[in-house]
């Protein structure tokens, strides 16, 4: 294969990072999934959901995971979402008080910011007892407690601290927790009425909330998808005959959008800080809260990210 041709490197990547309501969101109906298939043959999606996990355990996992790569290479997105586990009751063993939750979440975002272009900071989702009792029973049978080890009321609390965590640092935000508590059947997005429903892991219909959320709110972000290269041509744009010949085509004509996908030009974050207006919240569907600069050279599309992402708050 031709030297010219760019390789595995034309694709950006995005890494996942959370609990098992990350980990389960590549489930058919799961919003990793649809996030995936959002980015199909422009980015990679790496999953690193930890089932169980709370932001003490995910700290020690945060240096390597968001470890500088090579040549100052950039993630384009990195999602965070913690909370779930930290906020259930104190007798629990994944309890982390609220300060110290604060603290680890705030080492993970600065970490991530580091090596990704934008980082979304997502809240915990409201819990509905009824379906925690009920799932309690059907586990532990007589040896159920009776008491709900979790509740929306703190979740909420532990949901305002990521808020804060990401405005301190120019994150974006997806406010679960608020988006869903909205809706009035929200209880059925964490299960309620299904037969396995636990009123905490988010159920099909959960899942494609999120992921209707989330991809709303990327191209306020910059990341439109239709603003990434594919890292090979379509297969009816390549030439039977002269397959090499119209690969390396393909390749010079998008050659910069490319490099800028695989963050090949590299990447210096220098010290995390908020971007300007990072500590005011933004109304969906109000300002972009970031851009990709286009612009022409030798013919072709020039993508490079030339701002990082505003604070984009989806709450009331």
């Amino acid at each position: 294969m031709p030297t010219a041709l760019p390789g595995v490197l034309a694709r950006s990547t995005i890494v996942l990072f959370g609990d098992s309501l990350t980990q389960r969101g590549f489930e058919p109906e799961g919003w990793a999934a649809a996030l995936a298939h959002y980015y199909g043959r422009r980015a990679d999606v790496y999953n690193r959901g930890y089932g169980g996990y709370n932001t003490r355990w995910a700290r020690e996992l945060a240096p390597a995971l968001f470890a500088r790569p090579p040549q100052g290479q950039a993630h384009l997105l990195a999602t965070v979402w913690f909370g779930a586990n930290d906020a259930c009751i104190s007798t629990e063993r994944a309890h982390v008080p609220l300060l110290e939750f604060e603290a680890n979440l705030e080492t993970i975002v600065q970490q991530a910011r580091q090596v990704a272009r934008v980082v979304v900071v997502m809240t915990p989702p409201p819990v509905h007892g009824p379906s925690r009792l009920a799932y309690q029973k059907r586990k532990y049978g007589a040896r159920a407690t009776g008491v709900e080890e979790r509740s929306t009321e703190v979740a909420g609390r532990y949901g305002d601290v990521a808020a804060r965590v990401a405005g301190r640092h120019g994150c974006a935000l997806l406010d679960v927790h608020q988006l869903m508590l909205r809706e009035a059947d929200w209880p059925r997005y964490v299960g309620a009425g299904t037969e396995d429903g636990d009123g905490l892991h988010l159920s099909g219909a959960g899942q494609r909330f999120v992921a209707e959320k989330l991809l709303a709110l990327l191209p306020t972000l910059g990341l439109d998808r239709d603003a990434l290269a594919y890292d090979a041509p379509w297969g009816f744009e390549v030439d039977a005959n002269e397959p090499a010949a119209s690969l390396r085509a393909h390749f010079a004509r998008h050659r910069g959008a490319l490099q800028a996908n695989s963050g090949v030009l590299g990447v210096d974050r220098g010290e995390s800080r908020p971007l300007p207006g990072a500590g005011e919240p933004y109304s969906y569907g109000g300002v972009p809260a970031g851009a990709f600069l286009l612009g022409v050279a030798c013919g072709v599309v020039l993508l490079a990210l030339t701002r990082r992402p505003r604070r984009v708050r989806f709450r009331n």
